[in-house]
């Protein structure tokens, strides 16, 4: 390895001036020969560390930005772009150039009142032309809209009553096509075409609250068989009402109810807590319950209570390699990651008591392999913390660069922005003032944020499902009714085996095409002609060797299911 390489690739692990010194000394005990290279390294190491982060570039806004942002490279050109939407009076949704922050399209949602696009958007291929979809929610301008990701052209918009949910995107029902989901105020929950945008069912959940969390799609019993799960924010406050609400996919018939003790905003999380191969539940709510619970019925695994209302989703990884995934969230000005068992594994306050009501994105910015949290706060600080025990990795005050009032309430999302081998983050902040928001104003940021292993955060909850997950879920999350699918290993390295067991209920075809996705809805693998051998085969091995580490989704027909590389 050259002396560069070298130093581009440890220098940003040195995390104080004094580890410099103690690099250096340990070269100068090395030999005379070495001086040379010793004030070379010294001083890019130094430089390195005063620009780990640095801001790369902003694109101004004129209010603020809720939710979280996605990424994709929309026009095939190689570069990620990134989408999000702002507030009333800004009304538009933007698709930015993320190598340089140039605008590639823009859309004002403001058809007969202002645009409130506060809910994070979908990024998907809706309609199967091979080219990404992006579908953008709205609130005060009651539309769901689907947008060219390429040209910001209105595919199709849909009537609704309105959304602070994210939406969610499956073959919800078992047909063979794409349904997207999301929660409404008046407490439905609508079910909406993927291909055309034509209403399929509105599900009246609790008409006296507001579904505000995304529809987590999971297998919740194992069957093969998607269901959903929502939450709702609760009208009565003196006789609290909320609940956690599980469906059925293809016939959206109720499973099962949990009593919670205030109202939720965020959505539920999807996690094995207890390595038994079945997946957990675990969501918040405003009197400060973290609530752990069994997805084949719905009883309580455990409860943690934090120290005030917990608003942000739980992320979940594993934060210090020991094959168990923990969780992460904010209560209040407090971060928490606790391990499976509901025990904490360590708390960090933000300074100045300030909040981070939209969560956090995991991914290894600093080259030790294991995640790190990565969030924005009130009064318009970046912070990085390492996963496994919350020392700070670094600080960025956007409130000082931008020198005025801003504050972040937006989740960042986490890739490499121009192909230069350092992880970046965008996140959005702003100033916010109703009535009177004639004065709102925000901006968003693309900032370096180290060299790290990942992976990618590219979306809400991290992907389609909102899971909030990048562990592997343990069991088959499948789209269709009598096909299990097993993937194995998983986490994988080298290579994935698929092993497909046939019910005897449904037919396999014998030429079904294989195709993996990364997060960001681009097919990285494609095989074609893959033989089953009779109702319960092998597939041979897919090479994964080539892929970076992080999740993807195999598909088969109409089939899908996660893993991730490792």
């Amino acid at each position: 390895m050259g002396y560069s390489k070298f130093i581009l690739k440890y220098s940003p692990l040195l995390a104080t001036y004094s580890q410099c010194f103690y690099y250096v000394c340990k070269i100068i005990i090395m030999g005379e020969k070495m001086k040379t290279l010793i004030l070379i390294f010294t001083l890019v190491a130094i430089q390195s560390i005063a620009q780990v982060p640095e801001i790369k570039w902003w694109y101004d806004l004129n209010d603020n930005s809720y939710g979280q942002s996605a990424l994709a490279d929309f026009d095939h050109d190689g570069k990620l772009e990134v989408v999000f939407g702002c507030y009333r009076n800004d009304s538009m949704v933007y698709a930015l150039n993320l190598d340089d922050g140039t605008l590639l399209w823009k859309y004002n949602t403001s058809d007969w009142q202002e645009g409130c696009n506060d809910t994070a958007p979908l990024i998907y291929d809706v309609d199967g032309d091979g080219l990404l979809d992006v579908i953008v929610a709205s609130s005060c301008n009651p539309y769901t809209y689907c947008f060219d990701g390429s040209t910001g052209e209105v595919k199709w918009k849909t009537l609704t009553r309105g959304s602070d949910s994210p939406p969610t995107i499956a073959d919800i029902d078992g047909d063979g096509k794409l349904e997207i989901l999301h929660g409404q105020f008046g407490g439905y929950v609508i079910c909406i075409n993927a291909s055309d945008g034509i209403k399929k069912w509105d599900l009246k959940v609790d008409t006296n609250s507001w579904i505000q969390t995304a529809p987590t799609i999971v297998d919740l019993d194992g069957d093969g068989k998607l269901d959903f799960v929502v939450a709702s924010w609760e009208f009565d406050k003196e006789n609290n009402q909320s609940k956690v609400y599980a469906y059925r996919g293809y016939d959206q018939q109720l499973m099962w109810i949990f009593d919670l003790e205030d109202v939720v905003y965020h959505g539920t999380a999807v996690v094995d807590l207890d390595s038994d191969g079945i997946d957990d539940l675990v969501i918040g709510d405003y009197e400060g319950n973290l609530f752990a619970l069994n997805s084949a019925d719905g009883t309580m695994k455990w409860r943690f209570k934090a120290i005030s209302y917990i608003g942000s989703p739980v992320v979940v990884g594993d934060l210090d390699g020991d094959g168990y995934c923990e969780l992460v969230f904010s209560s209040f000005y407090r971060y928490y990651a606790l391990k499976g068992d509901g025990s904490v594994m360590w708390e960090y306050d933000i300074p100045n008591i300030e909040q981070s009501f939209r969560g956090a994105a995991l991914s290894d910015i600093d080259n030790d392999g294991m995640p790190d949290v990565i969030f924005g706060t009130t009064g318009g600080q970046v912070i990085a913390l390492r996963g496994i025990d919350a020392s700070v990795i670094w600080t960025l005050e956007l409130a000082d660069h931008i020198g005025k009032e801003f504050s972040i309430d937006h989740a960042p999302v986490v890739a490499d922005f121009d192909g230069d081998g350092i992880l970046d983050v965008f996140i959005v902040g702003g100033f916010v003032e109703y009535p009177d928001y004639q004065n709102n104003y925000g901006r968003a940021y693309a900032i370096s944020a180290g060299i790290g292993q990942g992976p990618d955060w590219t979306m809400f909850q991290n992907n389609i499902h909102r899971t909030s997950s990048i562990c592997p879920n343990p069991t088959s999350v499948t789209e269709a009714v009598h096909i299990s699918t097993t993937i194995s290993p998983n986490p994988a390295t080298e290579y994935i085996q698929i092993y497909i067991e046939n019910k005897g209920l449904q037919p396999l075809g014998n030429n079904e095409e294989v195709k993996i996705y990364n997060t960001l809805g681009e097919c990285v693998i494609e095989l074609a002609d893959v033989q089953h051998l009779g109702d319960v085969g092998h597939l041979k091995r897919i090479d994964i060797s080539h892929l970076p580490r992080g999740v993807y989704y195999l598909r088969i027909g109409s089939r899908t299911q996660m893993f991730v590389k490792v």
